[in-house]
């Protein structure tokens, strides 16, 4: 158009007065040929506007009216009227604006409040989509004004700062740069499930509030970066309340590859069997993957199975049963799909068939003065699974390691080297070592398994030893705490070694029984590689003591191979993000929790009401009083353990990324719409489109200035008064050319 001057979108213009540009220029090409409309009527021909009344026409021959072809125009000011009615509705239409690009701070005395959110759900783990975030970061800060304000906030289940506004501000513009890299290094992805519609809410009211009072503050925005999947959570927006005065600005990013496969667990109410869900996305290219089972190491065992699934579908398998000879199944892993975060799952252990013992020590199970001897008749008393025992030293001396599936080891007599590292071996997979010291030379070839520092002698018995202090709270002797099988004075002593403990290991080292003449008989040594070791300070065969003869000898061995093969009251299928009670799973106040790598959970115990609720009343706290809470954050096989009068227990907690997380593909761009929020507040852009097409840049820039702007109201206002002045013209002129009747 002739009349209006348009740059090019990028084109910076430090004037206070910018081009005009036109939206939508069709309107504006069709009002300039419309606006020769009333040219074209005033131009054409037309009969005389005057008839003369006769009395008599009888004498008078007809004869057609002549037309005069007008080569002037007259009421110019009617026609100018039509013509600027026609342009201005035209130009309404067309829907323009003008372009400003004078720094709006110095212009007005403001600038924006803009508060980025990040999704570190765990469907951000996907390939690629780090790389989209951090584009997506840099595009809004090259956007933002040196006097604009941001916070950056990552967020999943819940959200955490990465910029504060405070520390933004604070921050010279030349440095900023720095802050979004730190911001863009230090956001990882968690495990958790989407709450997008919590985050939004959270935001925006903190927007509106820290700006409600200030006159600085030109516009209030919240930019959403996300994958904007299917699991995520927006239907608190629908019951929520915006803020009008905040913007919603939501970018979504891509990964390079489009769909996902993941696994969940499901159990059979009827069977209590757990089986295998694979669900595949909507999205999905790859319809065809293996399921492959491992045992504890990872490595494959058993026959994979094919799952065949198309985009949207999901399939349930049972899980293969063991076989005979096989290591055992530990969990099934999805082959063949590209984003693996959700594609591994732990199964439940099976109950243990047979429970294997290592002994290091003599092999002769029929020589009565042995130790092993008595070991044997022990743990043949098993009625509750069978015991296997395994000898590690041979006949002739060759020590043989201890196999994976040993977790106790019984050492009676001295051991080579070669066999101190197998025993180590045993420790870091919490098992219990026990040594019956039977001399004083044995105790040196282990003193590498006992506490550092630790002295031993061979103490001078005059007749016999009693047990004089037995500690009932330990789990060793927590079996006789009753009054009828807490009398050990019928166990007699002959020989035991003086064992003398350091007190810098007093946090290491707990005294369980003493003799009555205070040097310890039983120690519980907590190893530095894991697991645990008991000292016995004399051997239980007949030469050393009487204690293999005792009706308390079976029952303390038992209990050992308890401690060190916890028996498992079942387990609980949870996902990533679920709040556990653990004194209420295992009914003891005293617990350990162990995450699925083997460590303890360093999470922090905080106090919650029974549903973790934080919201309910004061009134309830008090009966949650004394209850600790975890929340389970990584997917794995989380075990919580706990001592009571049965025995060591355990608990396996199954934990799955949510199933959520897994429905990776996209939700429609006008889902914002239909949960109420209309297009001027929430703006859709998608980051997979070229972020470096100057038309794509404008035209956002444009549809952003003119819906600031609305010149298009102005405009139609004056062409609709410039038709109803046209009207009125149009009268007045009609009235003066009516003949005055005679």
């Amino acid at each position: 158009m002739s009349i209006l001057f348009v740059k090019p979108a990028r084109q910076e213009c430090r004037d206070h007065f910018g081009m005009f540009e036109l939206l939508a220029p069709i309107f504006a090409v069709a009002g300039g040929l419309l606006a020769g409309v009333p040219i074209m009527l005033h131009m054409l021909r037309r009969t005389p506007a005057v008839r003369m009344p006769f009395s008599i026409v009888r004498f008078l021959s007809p004869t057609l009216p002549k037309t005069t072809k007008r080569s002037t125009i007259e009421h110019w000011p009617l026609m100018l009227l039509r013509i600027l009615a026609v342009a201005l509705i035209a130009l309404a239409f067309a829907r323009p604006f003008q372009r400003l690009a004078i720094d709006k701070a110095a212009a007005t005395g403001s600038a924006d409040r803009v508060a980025i959110l990040v999704d570190a759900s765990a469907s951000m783990r996907r390939d690629g989509l780090r790389e989209a975030v951090a584009a997506e970061l840099h595009k809004v800060t090259d956007e933002l004004d040196a006097n604009d304000t941001l916070s950056v906030s990552a967020y999943s289940e819940s959200m955490r700062k990465l910029i504060t506004a405070e520390e933004w501000k604070t921050t010279h513009p030349g440095n900023r740069l720095a802050l979004i890299e730190r911001a863009i290094e230090s956001w990882e992805p968690d495990w958790m499930a989407t709450r997008t519609a919590n985050a939004l809410l959270e935001t925006a009211d903190e927007v509106s509030r820290e700006t409600l009072k200030s006159d600085a503050v030109s516009a209030r925005r919240v930019i959403l970066i996300t994958d904007f999947q299917q699991g995520s959570s927006l239907d608190e927006l629908r019951t929520g309340k915006w803020p009008d005065s905040v913007k919603l600005d939501l970018r979504i990013v891509q990964p390079q590859q489009l769909g996902n496969a993941g696994l969940s667990l499901i159990e059979d109410n009827r069977t209590g069997k757990i089986r295998v869900r694979v669900t595949n996305s909507g999205d999905a290219v790859v319809t065809k993957y293996i399921l492959q089972t491992f045992d504890a190491q990872g490595h494959p065992v058993g026959t994979p199975l094919t799952a065949e699934l198309g985009g949207g579908q999901r399939r349930t398998f049972s899980v293969p049963a063991a076989v005979q000879g096989q290591a055992q199944i530990m969990g099934v892993e999805l082959l063949g799909e590209p984003h693996v975060f959700d594609n591994v799952v732990d199964l439940p252990i099976d109950e243990r068939g047979v429970i294997h013992v290592a002994h290091a020590g003599s092999t002769d199970t029929n020589n009565s003065e042995s130790m092993r001897y008595f070991l044997q008749r022990a743990l043949d008393g098993n009625e509750t699974d069978p015991i296997e025992v395994t000898d590690l030293l041979g006949t002739d001396g060759v020590a043989v390691p201890a196999t994976s599936d040993v977790r106790l080891v019984f050492v009676t007599e001295s051991i080579p080297d070669s066999l101190a590292s197998s025993l180590e071996t045993v420790l870091k997979q919490d098992g219990v070592v026990v040594l019956a010291l039977k001399s004083v030379e044995m105790a040196e070839s282990v003193k590498n398994l006992l506490p550092p520092e630790l002295a031993y002698s061979e103490a001078a018995v005059k007749d016999y030893a009693m047990l004089g202090q037995i500690d009932f709270s330990s789990p060793l002797f927590a079996t006789f705490a009753d009054a009828r099988f807490s009398d050990f004075s019928s166990i007699r002593f002959r020989h035991y070694r003086t064992l003398t403990l350091d007190e810098k290991q007093a946090d290491a080292v707990r005294v369980l029984a003493r003799f009555d003449s205070g040097s310890p008989a039983v120690l519980e040594y907590t190893h530095p590689l894991g697991g645990r070791i008991v000292v016995l300070a004399s051997g239980w065969h007949p030469d050393d003591s009487q204690w293999a003869l005792s009706t308390r000898f079976p029952p303390m061995i038992q209990r050992l191979v308890q401690m060190a093969n916890p028996r498992r009251r079942g387990h609980q299928l949870l996902e990533v993000g679920h709040r556990i009670i653990p004194a209420e799973l295992t009914g003891n106040d005293t617990w350990t929790l162990t995450r699925p790598d083997g460590t303890l959970s360093a999470t922090e115990p905080v106090n919650v009401t029974p549903d973790a609720n934080p919201n309910l009343a004061e009134t309830n706290a008090s009966q949650s009083a004394g209850l600790k809470s975890v929340v389970l954050d990584e997917p794995g096989r989380w075990t919580l353990s706990s001592e009571n009068t049965d025995g060591p227990q355990s608990v396996s907690l199954l934990v799955t990324v949510a199933a959520s997380e897994s429905r990776t593909e996209p939700l429609p761009a006008g889902q914002l719409q239909a949960l109420g929020m209309s297009p001027e507040i929430a703006k859709v852009r998608d980051a997979s489109q070229p972020s470096d097409d100057p038309a794509l840049a404008a035209q956002l820039d444009a549809v952003e200035l003119e819906s600031r702007q609305k010149f298009w109201r102005w405009l139609l206002l004056a062409g609709l008064g410039c038709l109803a002045l046209e009207g009125l013209v149009s009268y007045a002129l009609e009235k003066r050319q009516q003949p005055e009747l005679a």
